[in-house]
């Protein structure tokens, strides 16, 4: 089952995109959802069901968990806080949040990951039957990243890189002490409401997802609800495609920070990757450098029944925001499936 492909000019790559996202539902997924455009087209599709158990057809508004992506909108409110001189790049955590990190450890090496904390992503969180024992247990952000601060710092903060979603949960901590509020509110009324993000919401304590929704599945099990306290500020929010294309553009394009704030998202630290390789993120930001193709930048977000990701251009000539529900939860945040959305959106047009 597909809703019908949108184009308001044609997308040159429209052929491979279809490809790409294929027939669903199938043994690999029950939905895809796509978004693709810039200044040589668009294109949208929405191919597979919302709901495996009646056969509701998947919609481009439908919500989702967006999972990592929530990172990029709390990198653009601590920024933005940045901007408004409540903080600074270079200031040490320990001066907002004292006694949680050591001194060396700055406002900026929490949004590029280099803070030297350790990635205990896959000590519990990864683990499908811990998941799915656990999917409805509420936790405290001290509880997500009690293991990190327990545990030595992985190496010397600013001379590795490495993600761990502790940095982003120790990041709405800080977001909360400068705004002397939750930091669910601060992104409400610095991203959502300016852009009119209706579809977008942090939902809390609450399990379910508001309105006509994507239902997420994990071997076999209807995995929907789940607590987003497991998540917390690092992964917790919800969307919807048209939303995330909305801040997408708004973000890259100068709407919400400073250029200086915003070219901290853009630039990524010369240093090693902890598992091998180059540094390949910003604050809030991952880069990519596609096959015959241009760096290119976003976030992808792989959280129990949905992955989604925003993705584009530094001059949003391409740009992508894609959702696939998959039927078993992988290891990699760019499966081959996305890597062909992607390549397909987002590679130089021939």
């Amino acid at each position: 089952m597909a809703e019908a492909r949108t184009e308001n000019r044609p997308h040159p790559a429209a052929g491979a995109l279809e490809e790409a996202v294929g027939v669903r539902p199938d043994a690999e997924a029950t939905a895809v959802l796509v978004r693709a455009g810039g200044e040589h087209g668009s294109w949208s599709a929405a191919a597979g069901v919302a709901d495996a158990a009646t056969g509701e057809p998947a919609r481009l508004h439908h919500r989702f968990r967006i999972g990592g992506v929530t990172k990029t909108f709390v990198a653009a409110v601590v920024l933005g806080l940045v901007d408004d001189g409540l903080t600074g790049l270079d200031e040490p955590v320990a001066r907002h949040l004292p006694g949680l990190l050591p001194e060396p450890v700055t406002v900026r090496m929490l949004l590029d990951h280099t803070s030297g904390l350790v990635d205990d992503s896959d000590v519990r969180y990864n683990d499908t039957p811990w998941f799915l024992r656990h999917r409805l247990d509420e936790f405290t952000p001290g509880q997500l990243i009690d293991l990190a601060l327990r545990s030595p710092l992985d190496f010397a903060p600013g001379t590795r890189q490495q993600i761990t979603r502790a940095n982003y949960v120790i990041a709405g901590l800080l977001v909360e002490r400068l705004t002397a509020g939750p930091y669910a509110r601060a992104v409400e009324e610095r991203v959502l409401r300016p852009l009119g993000l209706a579809g977008t919401s942090l939902p809390g304590t609450d399990p379910t997802i508001p309105g006509p929704h994507i239902r997420g599945y994990e071997d076999g099990a209807d995995v929907t609800e789940h607590s987003p306290t497991i998540h917390g500020a690092a992964g917790e929010m919800i969307s919807t495609v048209p939303d995330l294309d909305r801040f997408l553009t708004a973000l890259f394009g100068g709407e919400l920070l400073t250029a200086g704030s915003l070219a901290e998202m853009f630039r990524v630290p010369d240093v090693p990757y902890a598992k091998g390789g180059r540094a390949f993120c910003g604050a809030g930001l991952d880069s990519m450098t596609l096959p015959g193709g241009p760096t290119v930048w976003g976030m992808a977000g792989v959280v129990h029944g949905h992955l989604a990701g925003i993705g584009a251009t530094r001059g949003l000539e391409r740009r992508i925001v894609y959702m696939t529900a998959p039927r078993t939860r992988g290891t990699t945040r760019v499966p081959p499936p996305v890597q062909a959305l992607l390549t397909a959106a987002l590679s130089p047009v021939r």
